[in-house]
């Protein structure tokens, strides 16, 4: 991704997970890796959208900043001369305007409550990430026969051993990382979209040594008390009742 238009594009990016995310209430269940990464964090929804931030985008700007960093420019500078603190600071940019955007749209068109309404969801998008998108589209046409070329500072102002972009390494690392931007915003709304059944109270976990409860639709089983034992003494074979035998002498 050119190294202009990055914050442009991560600023409107941010914009559009914030629209997500007031589509749902925030949820524990969507919000359990950035819990884990975040503890007490009071903002959930932004730790996960600082996540996609730090590891899928800031990620894909400075690989271009690293391996392709004239074409980064647009060729309108020698990188060389550029110094490397440079390339640092516009990767913490790149990381910082996702929450940008998302904080500045909930603020925009969050009201005093904390809810968005119809009008004001559909004026932040429009101006949040409809206005960045527009001045990053414009920057990319009016470089476009630059950005087409794949080569060197010096082989494009001397216009010599310049290849086209689609159809080399350069074209298939871009179709790569969108591609890999596309699929980590993806799973970012997924996360934030995803909701926990109405009504559904947290399951407590049992604590160590307590017997378990019986399940109130299982009747408990009928204990049956034993029988007493019978208290008539027992008779020997061949003994009367008088405790003499019966046996014939």
């Amino acid at each position: 991704m050119p190294a202009f238009v990055a914050p442009l594009v991560g600023f409107a990016l941010g914009a559009l997970l914030a629209w997500f995310s007031a589509a749902a209430p925030h949820r524990l269940g969507a919000l359990r890796a950035a819990e884990r990464l975040a503890p007490g964090a009071r903002n959930r929804p932004l730790a996960l959208v600082s996540l996609f931030a730090c590891l899928v985008f800031a990620p894909v700007c400075a690989y271009f900043l690293v391996f392709a960093p004239d074409w980064s420019f647009a060729y309108l500078v020698d990188t060389r001369r550029i110094p490397s603190a440079v390339d640092l600071v516009l990767v913490l940019v790149n990381a910082a305007s996702v929450p940008a955007g998302f904080t500045a749209a909930n603020r925009f068109a969050g009201s005093a409550g904390g809810r968005w309404t119809a009008q004001r969801a559909v004026r932040a998008l429009a101006v949040l990430a409809g206005a960045p998108l527009s001045i990053a589209l414009v920057a990319v046409l009016a470089l476009s026969r630059r950005l087409a070329l794949d080569g060197t500072y010096r082989q494009v102002e001397g216009d010599f051993g310049v290849h086209p972009v689609a159809g080399g390494p350069l074209g298939y690392a871009l179709l790569w990382m969108y591609t890999m931007l596309a699929a980590g915003f993806a799973v970012t709304v997924s996360a934030l979209l995803r909701r926990e059944p109405a009504g559904a109270a947290p399951k407590a976990e049992p604590s160590p040594g307590a017997r378990p409860r019986a399940v109130p639709s299982e009747p408990a089983p009928e204990v049956v008390p034993p029988r007493p034992a019978s208290t008539r003494p027992q008779r020997r074979l061949g003994v009367g009742s008088g405790g003499r035998s019966n046996r014939p002498g």
